[in-house]
């Protein structure tokens, strides 16, 4: 496959100006802005302290005597670390591409969209290599007994399992469970969840998605991005980030001290933040102009305890 030249933008025959097909994943479909809050930071690596839990948890008050002295106690914190990492992109537009150009929208803003989603590509597949995994979570991971594709499995009686080791290990209450899509599909179609539904007013998939989530007492986060895992110079395979796992969780909405949410997105704004595009450098030595994309962070699990991930639910 030749690279693109000058003329790939100029077509010989007429160009329809209210029709460009283009294939993206919607932003809808990623999960890891929404699984792990954005924490902004001072430094691009450094420490931070967690309170050792097992101070917290224990009964030491004790009976005190008018006049005595109070018994003391005390407790103990341990640290973590992090460190951001800068993830960059950029695409040259030639001034004789953009002379040259029918495309029905400009190049730039299809620039734009390009790095876009590359970002939203790099930063998902990041969290899933971090938060999808086995062995990272401070339980021992969970299992089906009977997987979700099979009628007679038990996929609610499995799920509040997780919820319930969280809360027996740790006191916090899970309120995420992040799914691939076929583990979506598996259950939208189950028995148990059908049957729980089939006196509604509705019985679609809207009313079913919507019932998955008040049954399962979390809020229910596809993963339905796709990405292609060959190299550009060979045919194209595309695999979805997140398959037939699952991972239930406590994320907390408002991040910030004392709040045992499973991970942080850890960002530094001086290089990059969350990501952004950045200002437009014009290249004369080469007749063009060079629209660039960086974003520096890290996907940190800070309290393993609140996280429970199972690993192929479903068939």
């Amino acid at each position: 496959m030749s690279l693109p030249t000058v003329n790939d933008v100029q077509a010989v025959e007429p160009i329809l100006q209210n029709l460009l097909v283009g294939y993206y994943n919607a932003e809808s479909r990623f999960v890891a802005d929404r699984a792990f809050p954005a924490l902004s930071v001072d430094k691009d690596s450094g420490t931070y302290y967690v309170f050792d839990q097992k101070y917290w948890m224990s009964d030491t008050m004790l009976v005190r005597a008018p006049g005595m002295q109070y018994p003391q106690g005390d407790f103990a914190v341990s640290t973590g670390t992090y460190k951001t990492l800068q993830y960059a992109l950029a695409k040259a537009i030639a001034d004789e591409e953009r002379a040259n150009s029918q495309v029905p929208m400009d190049l730039e803003t299809a620039a734009v969209r390009w790095l876009g989603q590359k970002a939203l590509l790099r930063r998902e597949r990041l969290w899933a290599a971090v938060a999808m995994a086995a062995s990272v979570w401070g339980a021992a991971d969970g299992s089906v007994s009977t997987k979700w594709s099979t009628d007679t499995s038990d996929p609610v009686g499995d799920v509040r399992t997780g919820v319930r080791t969280i809360s027996q290990a740790t006191g916090a209450s899970a309120n995420t469970i992040i799914m691939g899509e076929i583990v979506r599909d598996r259950l939208i179609n189950h028995p148990d969840l059908i049957d729980r539904v089939k006196y509604t007013s509705r019985a679609g998939i809207g009313s079913i998605d919507q019932a998955l989530s008040e049954i399962l007492g979390l809020n229910v986060l596809v993963g339905a991005a796709i990405y292609n895992s060959a190299n550009e110079a060979q045919t194209a395979t595309y695999s979805p980030i997140i398959d037939d796992d699952i991972l239930i969780l406590y994320s907390t909405p408002t991040p910030g001290l004392f709040e045992p949410s499973a991970g942080y997105t850890i960002n530094w704004a001086p290089g990059g933040g969350m990501g952004g595009i950045r200002p437009v450098v014009r290249l004369d030595a080469n007749d063009g102009d060079l629209i660039k994309f960086k974003m520096q962070l890290t996907h940190e699990i800070v309290a393993s305890y609140v996280g429970y991930y199972v690993a192929d639910v479903t068939d």
